[in-house]
Formats: structure tokens, C-alpha cells, sequence
């Protein structure tokens, strides 16, 4: 692959992903088919065409669009598919995949392990890059405003309530109302007062035909009463082309909509939408700003190289107490990670306020204001049952001790990925040092080992492939204390077979004159060796 600039569709910087599973619910059948799919789950952001020249970097994350397939052969599609994968693409989809002329495709996709959806031919590829752009839009991440800016939007909103004399609800790209008007005796219905308690406009088709209306347009829609519906306008609310909400009032003289509106009504409602945009536009700016400084000090706080303000833009006080969160969860693809932080920062933000979440070499990790890992334990009973659905691996939580902070948290970032390893050794959902000392310890060893020349050689023998069999019945043994049925049941063999091999140990490496100290080594070796091994077989 090399570089070249195909026509990409990207996802806003507002946006946090739309699952692919979510992509072909939201076309339907009609339009999209799962012909081969992933066992990972995984986020688009975004659409490419394939090309000879497209990069790594213009296929991580995305959809990709194959136009010719049936024009390529069997070792280039499977080259294609396997170079997809490997870049972290989300899948392929292409046209007329179920007919014969698709089977090579279908066999490269699911020789690699990647989704492939099939579009009805009918629709245009235009079209449906389109329609992916607008579903990005619409589940990307909702907007966290600052307080002044929330005061602005709902006097905004209350502006536009008193030129119409209704209710105003002020939404984000996801329908997450961020403000509302507050007028005495302004028009109002049950669908705007539910949303007003929930802060989201309510679901259902005629809604979902009105919006697509609304952000069909440049300018003002209006709706006629229906049903329970009160009379409405709307206006999208934008930056540029990239749609960040819209404002809905209900116009209680708005009924018959072959009545202009008036043209007081159409420059307040096209005027707010202007400065709605400008004040959310603003907030971002600044929520996003500054969480990336946040997110760039805790990085120079985990790894030990801190900038002298650091504590200051994370907010510390030196009376309070904070200890290190690490989220294991095994080999989780590098794509999958910013979701999963982000799933985890939304989360701990209701639980601890003030939390900061991060990515360090390859691990989420999270800076908590608390003195108590049991309230960090009792927050994560479901969640890590939803993060487990996230990323379709069983995922695992390590703390660190609570602490008053200092210069660094380098060690407590240390301690809090290792107890979240020995936490997936033992089986635990969440761990503290005090729970996992053993392991603890036996990592430290294992690590001084590594550092310097003293292993025993009969422990380098023992764990070379050729006696994988006599390691395991030595640890084993050891760990039964010496008890043959018990190591004969749990290896299932034989007491005989069982003892022989322990006597050929014994008597090939001299076991039986070793002092305790090295019999200790060995086993301790042996047993570091083995706790590696199982860690790496779970990922």
C-alpha cells in the first residue's frame, strides 16, 4: 500500500464510532446484507474506496467500498482482505456478493476474518456514502457543555419561546436535549414535556421522517399538528456542513403550514441556529481542549516524566486521596481501545467527578479522586459486564492503593497493571494488591530473574519443549505437596506413570540431594514460567 488520497467519508470529531451491527439495522434488509460476519465487534469511522495505492492509515476504522470485485482474482482478493485486516478495517462491502461472482470474495473475507456486507444494487455507491455519513453524525459521542454555555442556550432558548409563544427544546446531533425554554403559559404538549424530563426527544417513525426532513434543508421546517403532535418548526443547527443539532418550537399558530411564517419567526429561528452553533461550537472547543490537556499531564504522571503544572491542570489537592485504575482485557485490537476508554470515562464520571481516563501502552487506565477501593469495586458490578459486551473479551481491574498524590504516579500505574494481571490469573473481576500478593510477589521475582544471570540451569532444561511433560508433573507436584492420586487426578494419568516421572526427574537433575534453597528456585521458576504461559494463552 502506498500513499494516495481516495475519496474518504470520515467521522466528525464529535463522533466516538457507529457499530456495524448498528449500520445494518439502521439500512435494513432491503438495503444491506451480512453475508460474512466478524467475531469481533468493532466501530466504524468511516467510509473509503478501494484502490492499488490506499495507505494503512486511510483503511484503520473504516468501511471499505470494493466496486470490481468480480475483476479480481483469488490471490489478489486474498492479499486485499488479509492487508485490510491487518490495518485494522472495519470490513468490505460490495455489490452482487451472493452471486457467483462473489464467492472468491466471500472466501477471502472469511479466510481473514473480515465482516463483509453486501448493498442492494439498486442503491448508488454515492448514496450510500451519504447515508453512512448521516448515521455518524447522528451516533456520534454527545456534547458535555460548560455551565456558561448551558446558560446561554437555554436564554436562547427562552428568546425563541417568546417570539412563538411555545415550548423550545434545543438538541445535540444525537437528540439529547441541552436546553429548553421556561416561559410562563407557553404552548406545550406530552411529547415535549417527556422530553424535557428525559433531556431526549422521543422516539418514533413520524419523528424519524421529520428529522430527516429538517437536516434535509437549509432553512426553516414546519410540521402540522398530528395526533398528540402540537403544530411545529425546526431548523438544523450547523457548522459548515457538519450538523452539531437543531431547535424544534411549537408554533401555536402553526397549523395550517401553506401560511408563511411569519418573517419575525423565520429570522428568530434562523438567528438562533447561527448563534446555537457558535455556543456549542465554543463549548466543544473548550470541554475537548481541555480534556486533551488533562489526558497529556496523567500520561506524563503515569510515566514519570511530569511537567511542573501537571497537578494543576488535573485539578489534585494534596488533602485528598487517588489511586490508579488498569482495565485488562486481554488482546483487545488498538482500534477497540479508544472506544473502550471512552465507555470508561463516561462511566467513572458519574461515579468519582474529577476522574481522568487515558491509553498507555495499550492499557486504559484512570486516575480516581477516592480513599476507598470498595466504592471503586461496587461502581464496576455491572459496568464490567458491559465492557465485556464492548469488546468481546472477559475484561479485568486492577487498583492501586489509594495514596495523597506526589510528583509521580508511575508506581501506582506499575502496580495497578500488574494487579490487573494477576486478576485474570486468579479469575478475579477486580483486585487490590492485598488480594494478590502472591502474584505480586511472584512477578517481582520472575522480573529479577529476567534481569540478571542467576536462573538454575536445571530450570532451563526443564522448561525447554522437549520436557513439557516432566515440567508439568513437577509443578504438579509441588503443588500437591508430594500427593500422587491428587496429581494423578488432576493431570489425568496413573499413580504409576505419575510416580516414574517424578522419579526420572529426581533421579536425571539429583533432586533428592538439592538443598532447600535451590529445590525453592526451581519451583519458583518454574511456576513464574507457567504464570506467564497462562497469561499469554488468555490473550
Amino acid at each position: 500500500m502506498s500513499s494516495s488520497n481516495p475519496r474518504i467519508s470520515s467521522l466528525s470529531p464529535l463522533s466516538t464510532g457507529l457499530p456495524l451491527h448498528e449500520l445494518v439495522t439502521q439500512l435494513g434488509p432491503a438495503t444491506m446484507k451480512v453475508i460474512v460476519g466478524s467475531r469481533q465487534s468493532s466501530a466504524l469511522n468511516g467510509v473509503v474506496y478501494y484502490d492499488t495505492e490506499i495507505t494503512p492509515q486511510q483503511v484503520s476504522g473504516r468501511l471499505i467500498i470494493v466496486t470490481s470485485h468480480d475483476a479480481l482474482g483469488p490471490d489478489r482478493l486474498d492479499r486485499m482482505c488479509r492487508s485490510f485486516r491487518d490495518a485494522g478495517a472495519t470490513g468490505v462491502v460490495a455489490k452482487a456478493v451472493s452471486a457467483l461472482g462473489g464467492t472468491q470474495l466471500t472466501q477471502a473475507c472469511e479466510s481473514h476474518g473480515l465482516s463483509l456486507l453486501e448493498l442492494a444494487p439498486e442503491v448508488e455507491w454515492r448514496e450510500f456514502d451519504a447515508l453512512v455519513s448521516r448515521l455518524l453524525g447522528e451516533h456520534g459521542a454527545g456534547l458535555q457543555l460548560g455551565a456558561n454555555s448551558g446558560d446561554k442556550l437555554f436564554a436562547l432558548a427562552n428568546s425563541i419561546a417568546h417570539a412563538f409563544r411555545g415550548s423550545v427544546a434545543i438538541e445535540d446531533h444525537r437528540r439529547n436535549i441541552l436546553a429548553y425554554s421556561v416561559l410562563p403559559g407557553q404552548a406545550i404538549d406530552n411529547f415535549r414535556a417527556t422530553g424535557i424530563l428525559t433531556r431526549r426527544a422521543p422516539e418514533g417513525p413520524l419523528n424519524e421522517t421529520r428529522y430527516r426532513q429538517v437536516f434535509a434543508t437549509d432553512g426553516v421546517s414546519r410540521f402540522p399538528t398530528n395526533n398528540e403532535y402540537a403544530p411545529r418548526a425546526a431548523v438544523p443547527v450547523r457548522a459548515g456542513n457538519m450538523p452539531l443539532g437543531s431547535i424544534w418550537v411549537i408554533d401555536p399558530d402553526g397549523d395550517d403550514v401553506s401560511v408563511p411564517l411569519a418573517a419575525e419567526k423565520q429570522k428568530v429561528l434562523e438567528g438562533a441556529a447561527a448563534l446555537a452553533a457558535g455556543y456549542i461550537v465554543d463549548a466543544w472547543r473548550f470541554e475537548h481542549g481541555d480534556e486533551r490537556s488533562k489526558e497529556a499531564a496523567l500520561r506524563r504522571m503515569l510515566s514519570g516524566n511530569t511537567h511542573e503544572n501537571d497537578s494543576t491542570v488535573l485539578g489534585l489537592r494534596h488533602d485528598h486521596s487517588y489511586l490508579v485504575m488498569a482495565i485488562d482485557g486481554g488482546a483487545i485490537p488498538e482500534g477497540e481501545l479508544g472506544e473502550l476508554r471512552t465507555a470508561t470515562s463516561r462511566h467513572f464520571s458519574v461515579y468519582f467527578p474529577g476522574s481522568i481516563c487515558t491509553v498507555v501502552d495499550g492499557a486504559v487506565l484512570a486516575l480516581l479522586p477516592t480513599n476507598s477501593t470498595d466504592s471503586v469495586k461496587r461502581s464496576l458490578d455491572w459496568f464490567l459486564r458491559e465492557l465485556s459486551r464492548l469488546t468481546d473479551h472477559r475484561c479485568h481491574v486492577g487498583l492501586s492503593d489509594p495514596r495523597k498524590p506526589s510528583a509521580s504516579f508511575a508506581p501506582d500505574r506499575e502496580r495497578a497493571v500488574q494487579v490487573a494481571q494477576c486478576a485474570r490469573l486468579v479469575g478475579l473481576d477486580v483486585a487490590v494488591p492485598s488480594e494478590v500478593k502472591a502474584q505480586l510477589i511472584l512477578q517481582e521475582c520472575g522480573d529479577a530473574i529476567v534481569a540478571s544471570d542467576l536462573a538454575l540451569p536445571e530450570a532451563a532444561e526443564l522448561l525447554s519443549s522437549a520436557e513439557s511433560e516432566t515440567r508439568e508433573t513437577l509443578l504438579t507436584w509441588f503443588e500437591e505437596q508430594g500427593k500422587a492420586p491428587r496429581v494423578a487426578e488432576r493431570l489425568n494419568l496413573h499413580e504409576q506413570t505419575v510416580r516414574y516421572r517424578v522419579r526420572k526427574a529426581y533421579e536425571r537433575w539429583g533432586l533428592a540431594d538439592m538443598h532447600a534453597d535451590q529445590l525453592l528456585v526451581l519451583w519458583l521458576q518454574l511456576r513464574i514460567a507457567s504464570m506467564k504461559s497462562r497469561l499469554a494463552e488468555s490473550d
